[in-house]
């Protein structure tokens, strides 16, 4: 009888003890946030994604930059570089529209330039940053999300500032994830980055196309 008295205990304990997914409602997001701060490239390390990877489409080399769009103080330009698993070259994609009018708690949001209709609109909050090292990302896909209700497809990035991230701020992070956002480190996908990134390999490749131009200009004002 003790035995049974103490299971049922234990078990009453776990109830009220589980993780509960948050809703955005309920998220806090970084404290006296600084858009200036955060602005510029961000490397991704690890994550979820509310999708099936078939190992072959996985972007590797994946990195983000951060831009405020011209005469605007609250509305980022997100561009974005990556690799896939096969693929030798660099390929661009986005800018994504991020409202910044919130401090950390932004919207990324997607016009149609036909209709001017909204097509996206979701939230994409910045949880945790110390702008010089990592960032946590946390965002909604679900179709008309509501932000008092659980998100059933939410994709969450861990950022670093440079191609990898120190076990101090990783462990950190891993232990918001799976005890705030109810989530197991396990099943985020661990972004492989090679020595030279996809924005160091533009910048290369922009500077050896300018060097041609002035060599070509140089032989022009010479022949």
């Amino acid at each position: 009888m003790y035995w049974i008295l103490l299971l049922q205990v234990v078990l009453l304990i776990n109830r009220s003890t589980a993780c509960t997914t948050p809703t955005f409602s309920n998220l806090t997001v970084q404290s006296n946030f600084s858009l200036h701060n955060f602005l510029g490239i961000w490397y991704e390390i690890k994550a979820y994604i509310n999708e099936t990877n078939t190992g072959f489409d996985v972007w590797h080399d994946f990195s983000q930059s951060f831009q405020l769009e011209t005469n605007s103080s609250e509305r980022l330009l997100v561009y974005g570089k990556a690799r896939l698993t096969q693929e030798d070259q660099c390929f661009s994609f986005g800018p994504w529209l991020l409202i910044a009018n919130d401090s950390a708690k932004m919207i990324q949001v997607e016009k149609n330039e036909l209709t001017y209709t909204t097509d996206l609109y979701w939230p994409y909050y910045i949880l945790k940053t110390d702008y010089n090292h990592y960032a946590l990302i946390y965002r909604c896909k679900t179709k008309n999300y509501r932000l008092n209700d659980p998100c059933d497809d939410p994709t969450v990035w861990v950022f670093s500032r440079t191609r990898s991230l120190s076990n101090e701020y990783a462990k950190e992070l891993d232990t918001y994830i799976e005890n705030i956002l109810c989530m197991n480190v396990t099943n985020f996908e661990i972004i492989s980055h090679r020595e030279k990134s996809c924005y160091m390999n533009s910048v290369l490749n922009l500077k050896f196309y300018l060097t041609n131009i002035i060599l070509c200009l140089i032989l022009l004002v010479f022949v």
